[in-house]
């Protein structure tokens, strides 16, 4: 076992938790081990463009779900808060991308299809334990079809659609792919406790390109994230080092530690 084995037996986890471990062992020692004599941590986690983007777009979709918004007010209240919103620095003319992708989004969303929907949850507060680690995350969205009593868990994603043309996952968006089916998979287990079933379907809405992905669910792919979740806070237990996983794009642009990194400021990437 490590020298931070105490601390970390301390940890409720969370699939992003896992996941930053996975990114990048140096960020996530910097995260969530470096603490001052109060416990307090010693550098600024930043926010990044991308991040405040997404964080935005679903602020907006929550308050639709919950009937703070009225549908076709939701693009003026994105053109409204935008700017106080999504304050971090990126190029501009990602910056107008990405920009007239939501407008384009909320312009056009349509929810009529959800009064097929009984909503079980928004933004819902997961609580479980696996092998008697405690975890907690949030589920966007959670839906049961009023007939047919299918349930399906829905996440909102920002990021890029990753099935190509012809219905399969892209090279390049596989690692992605891979990671946020566990995230979905892990929150199935908050369902089975409190409904006694797993759920039909888990599903994306990759709302920045307006396409949906829905999965069945996949007892042995639960299995396997319940399992990955398991061997990675083994290994975070076993960690001594905390090395940086360099990455030119992702060290200058998403890394909350970017501007304190003690690799990145000695020009390691």
């Amino acid at each position: 076992m490590g020298e931070y084995s105490k601390e970390i037996d301390k940890m409720i986890f969370s699939f992003s938790r896992l996941h930053s471990f996975e990114h990048c062992r140096y960020e996530w020692y910097l995260n969530y081990l470096l603490k001052d004599k109060n416990g307090k941590r010693i550098y600024k986690n930043e926010q990044n463009f991308y991040a405040e983007f997404g964080k935005f777009c679903h602020e907006i979709l929550e308050k639709i779900l919950r009937k703070e918004l009225e549908i076709k007010d939701s693009s003026q209240y994105y053109i409204d808060n935008f700017e106080e919103n999504v304050v971090c620095y990126v190029a501009e003319n990602t910056r107008d991308k990405y920009y007239y992708l939501g407008l384009d989004y909320f312009d056009t969303i349509d929810g009529k299809w959800l009064g097929e929907y009984e909503i079980l949850g928004i933004e819902k507060k997961c609580t479980f334990a696996i092998e008697g680690v405690k975890f907690t995350g949030y589920i966007d969205m959670l839906i049961r079809h009023r007939e047919t009593k299918k349930i399906i868990l829905i996440d909102h994603k920002s990021s890029e659609y990753p099935l190509g043309k012809r219905g399969k996952v892209k090279k390049k968006k596989i690692p992605d792919y891979e990671s946020y089916k566990k995230q979905l998979y892990l929150y199935c287990e908050q369902i089975f406790n409190e409904y006694g079933v797993y759920p039909d379907e888990i599903a994306w809405n990759y709302f920045r390109e307006q396409q949906w992905l829905h999965l069945p669910f996949v007892k042995e792919e639960y299995e396997d994230a319940k399992k990955w979740a398991i061997d990675v806070i083994k290994e975070i237990h076993k960690e001594e080092n905390f090395l940086p996983n360099l990455d030119y794009f992702y060290c200058s642009n998403l890394c909350g530690f970017r501007n304190s990194c003690d690799y990145k400021l000695m020009g390691g990437e």
